[in-house]
């Protein structure tokens, strides 16, 4: 997405008016903060077509220049948590738009139905509960007016409210409690923004897209329905509440969405619903643009339904939280299975428990908190064996001092743990008998009754309105369930749905197994930050062959932060289990077999830059686990805590690991480690013990940040050579920051500079205009130039901007960069005894973008540049 002369899919039309925003924008407002994990945040709007947009938040001014809709989007530097200031926003006609105390926190997105729009006022002990709101200021609210429409809008009603006793009472109580709970766990007095979005009785369809619809094949169904609806525009109409309620918020970054529905869709079914959950969570995530996002679902409570099998959505929301080979990850779900009223109502009372464990799910799913430091989930299943003796053992995980407890819904005599059994045992699935259960350390046995011949199946509370469940001492219930039991006398192997694929065997993708050229590929961070999961690894490792990167030399599929969690007690490296379930290994094989290759991050310290364990003291052993997961590329940041006394020490030991890891597999990793940028210090050893080093800070999707990025690269430029390289870092082409021209500028001068080629941009939704300048073939031709030497600045700027930057290339030629840093304009020259020719020396100029010849000239070369511009031509001494 581009930022200058940016072009949205919009209805407002061309706006002919003042600058506007849309209505999410206001005073008292949150905005993400980049901090413990999160995203940037985005502003985005509407003025005259071609109009200039200045938009300041107190520390930068961004400009943009709107595209032919009128629409224009900027992405703000990180946010601090806590930080509070002023946005102004200025066009070149009209009144400028301030938003006052403007907040970097939390930002949650509240959706479903009734349950969720459940108000605090509802709930047990409102009175109180509502009273303390005066002491979370922190907290501000934003209720979207109720609206459909049969078409995507792109604004809605509502405004921000600072938190109180007098602004809470018809706020979501589910979502205000979940942010509540937040508070005193873990976020403190942090700002915390809330949206509620939310319409009682609606079905999931109504939420969503029709993109989203056709993956479960209702499209007919909900087209046919509709025609003969009289209340089209109501809530229950398929995707109308996606367009009016969900839409205009789309570009908001969050940290993580709520979700309490289902109840609309009982009677539809187990896997209808859980097709339709998977395609809602990865529409809203697909089209929001920050990448996977954390999910929380509520799973149903028990209440006396007359329209349907409870179980079947209750199961259906556990089916999308991840596991290996899942299509969806980075969801989680709270059991409230013993949440009902006692009278079966459909809306339970007792929301601040469910607040409570939403909270935990939130404190594990987005912020990557572990067991047994937290105990979020009750007892899981694991796995079921049937014994030579005809019992059945169940295993669980999370099972700290499990124990039977009635839920808050059982009802004496009707169905409590004195007369009520949790589990049952089927031979076929459909009939299901009672068993009798006594619990183990860690299990569960099951006595089958002698009626039950071949059990093959075992379920737990799989009841609209269980009176018994199984706990933990977390007072967390267990999760229901109904899974096949193995025998004893199979091999154990847990069995899981594997994707299987083949290598790409297309014979124009040649992948060298050394450096004889700068590493070519992806790195997460600009676009996704922590918000990685492996369904977008697996989905760029596609985008790389289906878009052609593979074939234009793009290799190295590389994660960035937020990929591990903690190490197990032997000292090995834990993956997050619901980002990246199917386990390093498994991704690895994927991205292999693309024919691509897969690379990871680490810091040398204690801790990595967003908290997660480094590799101080652990060099040789996570050497080791790399190397059999397959990893092809580590990236070796330096970050906080603990850490060797030399910078060098732990390159040297990875270094130590990885050449042990080719001498016994001839397997190479590559080493990127920071940092590096004095030639007379670091530089006389790094090529030493790393195949490249980052020589400056890390790049932003600004032009200031590539200019300086690049002047502080060009220092190091003697210490470059081949199979080791200076690294100005990753690229921002297609990121939302740069114009098409600078980011083609951006792109050439990496290029003459001999510098790494990652991507930094949404590699699966880029656009063929990203997908065209990463592709370039000449551009590209340059780094590949088998000489390796380094491209360097040969003039001083100009008056207006303009300098030149050339590199030798292995056939006499010579690559240069006319570039202009001006904010107009100017013509760029280029002399031949810039570059190392004699004076007199006829030569071919050629674009190098446009692919064609442009003169012969025998000492000189000029152009007329743009602003922010780079012409690239190859110069070519005539034989």
């Amino acid at each position: 997405m581009w930022l200058i002369a940016l072009v949205l899919v919009s209805v407002w039309g061309v706006s002919n008016a003042a600058v506007h925003l849309p209505n999410i924008f206001g005073d008292d407002m949150v905005l993400q903060t980049n901090s413990e994990y999160g995203a940037r945040s985005f502003i985005w709007g509407t003025a005259t077509a071609g109009e200039k947009v200045s938009v300041h938040d107190g520390r930068t001014t961004y400009i943009v220049t709107t595209g032919q809709t009128g629409s224009w989007k900027v992405m703000l530097n990180p946010i601090h948590a806590g930080s509070k200031f002023d946005i102004v926003v200025s066009g070149e006609t009209g009144p400028n738009i301030t938003l006052h105390d403007v907040m970097g926190g939390e930002v949650i997105l509240c959706s479903g139905q009734s349950n969720m729009g459940i108000p605090m006022s509802y709930i047990l002990n409102a009175t109180a509960t509502i009273a303390e709101a005066d002491h979370y200021d922190n907290i501000r609210l934003f209720r979207v007016a109720l609206d459909a429409s049969p078409t995507p809008k792109q604004d809605l009603n509502g405004t921000w409210q600072i938190n109180s006793a007098k602004t809470v009472p018809p706020f979501s109580a589910v979502c205000y409690l979940t942010a509540l709970w937040m508070s005193r766990y873990h976020w403190g007095k942090s700002p915390i923004g809330l949206i509620q979005s939310d319409w009682g009785g609606t079905p999931i369809q109504a939420w969503m897209s029709p993109d989203a619809l056709k993956q479960c094949g209702e499209t007919e169904n909900y087209a046919e329905a509709e025609k003969h609806d009289e209340s089209v525009g109501g809530p229950g109409n398929p995707s109308q509440l996606y367009n009016a309620m969900i839409n205009p918020l789309v570009g908001m970054t969050v940290r993580s969405t709520l979700w309490y529905q289902g109840e609309a869709n009982v009677g539809q079914g187990r896997d209808l619903y859980a097709c339709n959950l998977q395609w809602l969570i990865q529409s809203w995530r697909d089209v929001w643009g920050i990448g996977d996002f954390a999910w929380l679902s509520v799973q149903l409570a028990p209440y006396r339904s007359p329209n349907g099998y409870i179980s079947g959505v209750r199961l259906a929301e556990t089916d999308v939280r991840p596991h290996p080979g899942s299509e969806i990850d980075t969801v989680g779900t709270a059991i409230i299975i013993d949440l009902g009223d006692p009278d079966g109502s459909i809306h339970p009372h007792n929301k601040t428990e469910v607040g409570r464990r939403m909270a935990l799910q939130m404190l594990h799913v987005a912020l990557a908190k572990q067991y047994p430091n937290l105990t979020f989930s009750g007892p899981e299943f694991n796995s079921a064996v049937l014994d030579s003796s005809g019992d059945i053992a169940i295993s669980f995980d999370y099972t700290d001092g499990m124990f039977f407890a009635d839920t808050h819904n059982c009802k004496a005599n009707e169905g409590c743990c004195g007369n009520y059994s949790a589990f049952q045992v089927s031979a076929d699935n459909v009939t299901w008998v009672n068993a009798e259960a006594k619990l183990g350390t860690g299990s569960v046995q099951l006595q089958p009754p002698a009626a039950v011949k071949n059990v093959k199946y075992v379920r737990l509370d799989i009841s609209n309105f269980p009176g018994c469940a199984l706990f933990n001492n977390a007072q967390l219930p267990a999760t229901p369930f109904i899974k096949e039991v193995t025998s004893w006398q199979d091999e154990h192997v847990e069995e899981t749905h594997h994707h299987h694929h083949h290598r790409h065997d297309d014979d124009d993708i040649v992948i060298p197994d050394d450096l004889t050229m700068p590493p070519m590929g992806f790195n997460s961070w600009n676009f996704y930050h922590c918000n990685i999961d492996e369904r977008i690894v697996r989905k760029t490792a596609d985008a790389f062959v289906e878009k052609g990167l593979a074939k234009a030399g793009y290799q190295y599929v590389n994660i960035d932060d937020c990929w591990q969690v903690q190490r197990m007690p032997d000292g090995t490296i834990v993956p997050d289990p619901v980002r990246f379930p199917s386990g390093m290994k498994a991704l690895a094989d994927y991205v292999h077999s693309k024919g691509l290759k897969f690379g990871i991050y680490t810091a040398q310290a204690e801790f990595t830059c967003q908290k997660r364990p480094g590799s101080w003291s652990h060099e040789l052993q996570d050497a080791a686990t790399y190397c059999e997961w397959g990893i092809d590329y580590l990236k070796i940041d330096h970050c906080g805590g603990r850490t060797n006394p030399h910078v060098n020490d732990s390159w040297i030991l990875f270094k130590q690991g990885f050449d042990k890891c080719k001498q016994q597999t001839g397997h190479q990793v590559v080493m990127s480690v920071e940092s590096c940028s004095s030639p007379t210090a670091c530089g006389e050893y790094i090529a030493n013990v790393a195949n490249l080093w980052r020589t400056c800070g890390d790049i932003q999707a600004n032009w200031a940040s590539v200019m300086g990025n690049l002047d502080k690269n060009n220092g190091m430029a003697s210490v470059a050579k081949v199979g080791h390289y200076n690294d100005p870092d990753m690229l921002q082409v297609g990121d939302t920051g740069l114009s098409v021209i600078e980011a083609k500028a951006h792109f050439s001068l990496w290029n003459i500079v001999m510098a790494p080629l990652l991507a930094g941009n949404d590699i699966i939704g880029m656009d063929e205009q990203t997908v065209s300048i990463l592709t370039a073939p000449e551009v590209l031709a340059v780094n590949k130039d088998p000489l390796g030497k380094q491209g360097t600045r040969v003039s001083a700027a100009n008056a207006t901007g303009g300098e030149v930057w050339a590199r030798q290339m292995s056939d006499k030629s010579v690559a240069v960069g006319l570039l202009n840093r001006g904010e107009a304009a100017s013509t760029v020259a280029v002399t031949w005894d810039m570059i190392g020719l004699a004076s007199g020396t006829k030569a071919t100029v050629r674009d190098l973008w446009q692919q064609k010849d442009l003169a012969t000239s025998s000492d000189t070369f000029s152009s007329l540049v743009q602003s922010h511009e780079v012409v690239l031509v190859r110069i070519t001494p005539q034989q």
